[in-house]
């Protein structure tokens, strides 16, 4: 039987295991950012904490605010500490949170929940999909790392569809039953943190090379040729050795190096594009914008948990028949112009049928709402976390992506403090933020941002200029490697490639 073209030819099973045990962590994510898009429709939501607009906006935007820290704290952790235990740590922390969600009755209470349970996913946020990345093959990483925005999907849509289930109930139940599953997620990502092995990078960055070569043995499929094997093993050691010994990985000395600076900003600019797209208002309040083009009741929860599942299925999609076959720059470029497209015509459908009688107007406002979260999960959903991982060097991966993710909460942190109101007093001109957000990012993505599909994360150091001292994939060894060779003696036949 032949082998789909998104199937590894050289990744294990074991390596595809510990990439969707990882899962469980973005399962989390997706999860407690969605719960509170249907918390808030819940008879018993408004009557125990009776919220406001304002109030309302701090119950949602704490929790962004709090993963804002929590990706500050990933930088010290994660380079310390390994990407293994900061899941493990980020998984203790989201277990006291939503105890603290589950257990709330009152809204200072839910406020200091939602911090620790963000503080937690800003702890594993990058910490996922760089481990995720660091384990896959070149040829195919776009699939091992979309994976975290897969399960980030399926948790929201889970979250969207207990949300609609418990509406058929009532009292305290309707609340506390779809928080509280969020602490067994916890128990689940902290188990499964006990299994994985750690980074083989990791392992490389501490000189443990006789781990990480056992390691990438076990992470490559049996048949692999050990040349095979050993050529991606020699790369990483000698090009994560030299950088160690060559190069400043403390924030200023990124700060200073023109190409590490570059390469911030645009980790940076790829998780800021990503929520001012409008994802994140419309994740987070979507019900009140079904509620613009006139829905009501049950409806509005029904129609959350269509959108909830109508972007996992787009994801799978891109996973397979996307990610990895298009260049990075086409995928987000064109996913930004489309989603420009789609939301001015949402936007005017709400001008001019929001809350009116054309029923069919309505509905074709809420057709481009949803297709909206499609176009969405076919480009920015996976292509942000999979660009992000892949242009920082390992030994500022941790502190570059930390900063990246740290933006990207920011923005949901001012979007989910702004929304409510501005859909409240400007209405159908809240969408013309992001008709505008989007052609801009477009923009940026065709003039500055490199291609890097197809490359070892090693080799990507070339595509910004910087020294890159280890053999190609596609070039052969210079030298007959064993178990023992050093990085020393290999570098007497590889010269350094400026």
């Amino acid at each position: 039987m032949r082998r789909p073209r998104f199937i590894s030819e050289t990744a294990s099973a074991y390596s595809y295991a510990c990439t969707l045990m990882m899962g469980i962590g973005s399962l989390l994510w997706g999860y407690d950012s969605g719960i509170f898009g249907t918390a808030q429709a819940q008879v018993y939501f408004t009557e125990q904490f009776k919220t406001n607009a304002q109030t309302l906006g701090a119950v949602v935007s704490t929790y962004p605010a709090g993963g804002a820290v929590g990706c500050l704290l990933s930088m010290p952790i994660g380079n310390y500490f390994g990407r293994r235990n900061t899941i493990r740590i980020g998984a203790v922390v989201s277990i006291i949170g939503t105890t603290f969600q589950t257990a709330a009755f009152n809204v200072p209470l839910l406020i200091v929940g939602r911090i620790i349970a963000g503080l937690a996913i800003g702890i594993i946020y990058f910490a996922i999909p760089m481990y995720m990345s660091e384990l896959a093959p070149a040829e195919h990483r776009g699939l091992f790392v979309g994976l975290h925005a897969q399960f980030i999907g399926f948790g929201y849509a889970l979250s969207n569809w207990i949300g609609f289930a418990v509406y058929f109930s009532s009292g305290a139940f309707t609340f506390r039953f779809p928080v509280g599953l969020q602490i067994v997620l916890g128990v689940i990502l902290l188990a499964c943190a006990f299994y994985i092995p750690e980074s083989p990078r990791w392992l490389i960055e501490e000189g443990k090379m006789e781990s990480a070569l056992a390691l990438m043995k076990r992470l490559r499929r049996e048949g692999t040729s050990d040349e095979l094997v050993h050529k991606e093993f020699t790369q990483m050691r000698d090009q994560i050795t030299w950088e160690k010994e060559n190069e400043l990985s403390s924030l200023m000395g990124i700060l200073r190096k023109p190409s590490y600076r570059k390469r911030l900003l645009l980790g940076c600019f790829s998780h800021i594009g990503q929520q001012i797209s409008g994802i994140s208002a419309i994740n987070y309040y979507q019900t009140q914008m079904y509620r613009s083009l006139g829905i009501k009741g049950v409806t509005v929860l029904a129609l959350a948990s269509v959108w909830g599942i109508t972007g996992p299925l787009a994801n799978i999609f891109c996973l397979m028949f996307i990610i990895d076959r298009f260049n990075r720059r086409v995928v987000l470029m064109t996913g930004s112009l489309a989603m420009a497209a789609d939301i001015a015509i949402v936007m005017a459908f709400v001008a001019v049928y929001g809350g009116g009688p054309n029923v069919a107007a309505n509905g074709i406002g809420i057709f481009f709402l949803i297709s909206f979260g499609i176009i969405f999960s076919l480009s920015w959903n996976s292509g942000t976390p999979l660009y992000c991982t892949e242009i920082f060097p390992t030994q500022i991966r941790a502190t570059g992506g930390a900063i990246a993710t740290f933006c990207s909460f920011v923005i949901q942190v001012v979007l989910a403090q702004a929304s409510p109101s501005a859909l409240q007093n400007i209405g159908w001109r809240y969408y013309f933020v992001f008709i505008v957000c989007n052609l801009v990012t477009a923009a940026i993505v065709y003039f500055f941002l490199p291609e890097t599909r197809g490359k070892t994360l090693e080799e990507i150091s070339e595509v910004f200029g910087d020294v890159f001292v280890a053999v190609h994939m596609n070039e052969p060894l210079k030298i007959e490697l064993t178990e023992n060779v050093t990085v020393a003696e290999h570098a007497e036949v590889i010269t350094p490639k400026v």
